[in-house]
């Protein structure tokens, strides 16, 4: 697969811009944070509606979608509020305090509205309750463990995916999994693995805060999982039938092409963390 000059300078740019308001809230505070991933989490939710729709052939009506992104954004606020951490986390403690009930009665509410209604809405809908909005509440979570813990779990899969990019690009000869992703070959993956394992190595040997080995197993979830959820996510548009989720970024596509593989990776990099790694209250301003 040769490398498109064009293509490839249109993914940088737009992912620069990107990525800077990215680090912007995550180096910014946990609320600033929840507020970007608040917004990630009803960009994905919206256009796995769309998805969900084309797979099915059917139309969901103004209220069963409404219903949905409410549902969603319930379910991603009650998993921020639970106090799954022994951290002692301002907005952390915040929320858990004030909100818990407030939100977990709302979800409830709207999901005994939903199954009770004579038309109720599709099954397959509600699959994206668990595919986005938990994920993207755990991995708010894992901020509330540690900024640099989804700060590294987020450049590994940048890293992951762009080196893998670039490496199928040059030398990109095996296709992996064609009849889901034909552009992803066998010799990018791997390139993408080891360059994401010696940047987290070399960080991890520069650094005290956490042990290597730690470094190297969150870069791997990044990797292995990501990569995992990249194809998962591909498989679902082409069940769709169609290129990219969305058009949020210009080479990149949608929110969900773009979050594909934090949302499979975030849980299992939240549960490694619970078990294995500590607090750890980090700040930049």
């Amino acid at each position: 697969m040769a490398l498109n000059v064009k293509t490839f300078f249109t993914r940088l740019g737009s992912a620069a811009v990107f990525s800077a308001i990215m680090m912007l809230a995550f180096l910014w505070n946990e609320w600033a944070f929840i507020a970007l991933f608040f917004l990630v989490n009803i960009l994905c939710l919206r256009e796995y509606a769309a998805i969900v729709e084309k797979i099915l052939s059917v139309r969901f009506s103004r209220n069963e979608k409404m219903n949905f992104y409410l549902v969603g954004v319930s379910a991603f606020l009650l998993t921020c509020t639970l106090k799954l951490l022994p951290c002692a986390n301002g907005a952390l403690v915040f929320l858990h305090h004030y909100l818990y009930y407030f939100f977990g009665l709302l979800m409830g509410a709207l999901l005994t509205f939903i199954f009770f209604k004579k038309n109720q809405m599709s099954w397959y809908l509600l699959t994206g309750i668990g595919y986005i909005s938990l994920a993207l509440g755990l991995f708010v979570q894992l901020r509330f463990q540690s900024l640099l813990l989804p700060l590294i779990l987020l450049l590994s899969i940048w890293m992951n995916d762009t080196l893998a990019y670039l490496c199928g690009s040059f030398f990109g000869k095996t296709k992996l999994i064609p009849s889901i992703s034909p552009n992803k070959t066998i010799e990018g993956t791997v390139g993408g693995l080891l360059f994401t394992m010696a940047f987290v190595a070399v960080w991890g040997y520069f650094t005290n805060w956490f042990p290597v080995w730690q470094w190297i197993v969150i870069g791997l979830i990044a990797s292995v999982v990501g990569s995992v959820g990249d194809l998962a996510e591909s498989k679902l548009k082409r069940m769709a039938d169609i290129k990219d989720s969305g058009t949020m970024m210009p080479g990149h596509g949608g929110a969900l092409d773009r979050f594909d593989s934090l949302l499979l990776a975030a849980p299992v990099a939240f549960l490694f963390a619970l078990a294995c790694m500590k607090c750890f209250a980090y700040k930049v301003f």
